[in-house]
């Protein structure tokens, strides 16, 4: 049988929290800057590690159902964003939606160059080193959630969340 001692040995660094992490919103250059940049990594209230799932291949064989891995696909992502009173960080998720499809229009840019882009997602350590990193790319915003307003809505700071369809993920210790 285990003992404590054993236990907390093998939870190394104490076990990550969900509390230390940092996000990266790298958006295309008519969207936002370095500004806007830095302010997902200080205005992010929530988020996840994305994930992704292996399809399967089901495949007869004598009478059995063999189940084989089929083809990766990519979840979506989301992030929670504080908004401030400058709407900065919101107007550049818009700017980066009316690239792809313009309020107006209807029409929007037609080279993937120009409006896909990189977000990453941290995990950190009690340092604010980062121990475990997630590049999802080729990233497009799908859904700019709307922000909830309420005259009983006291001693708040609104939010907002932004869904990312993305094309391939990288995990910092996993090779090919």
């Amino acid at each position: 049988m285990a003992s404590i001692s054993q236990f907390l040995g093998a939870l190394k660094g104490g076990g990550a929290r969900p509390n230390r992490f940092e996000v990266q919103v790298s958006f295309p250059a008519f969207a936002g800057g370095a500004e806007e940049i830095r302010q997902t990594a200080f205005l992010v209230q929530s988020t996840n590690l994305p994930g992704s799932t292996l399809g399967t291949i089901t495949q007869g064989f004598r009478g059995r159902q063999l189940k084989l891995p089929g083809d990766r696909t990519f979840d979506t992502w989301e992030a929670t964003f504080l908004n401030d009173t400058d709407f900065a960080l919101r107007d550049a998720f818009e700017r980066w939606h009316n690239g792809i499809n313009s309020y107006r229009t209807n029409q929007g840019l037609t080279s993937p160059d120009e409006y896909l882009a990189t977000v990453s997602v941290f995990q950190l350590d009690a340092q604010d080193n980062r121990i475990k990193e997630y590049t999802m790319r080729y990233a497009w915003p799908s859904v700019i959630a709307p922000i909830d307003l309420a005259m009983d809505s006291n001693d708040t700071i609104e939010t907002f969340s932004v869904t990312f369809e993305y094309s391939d993920l990288d995990s910092s210790g996993v090779t090919a």
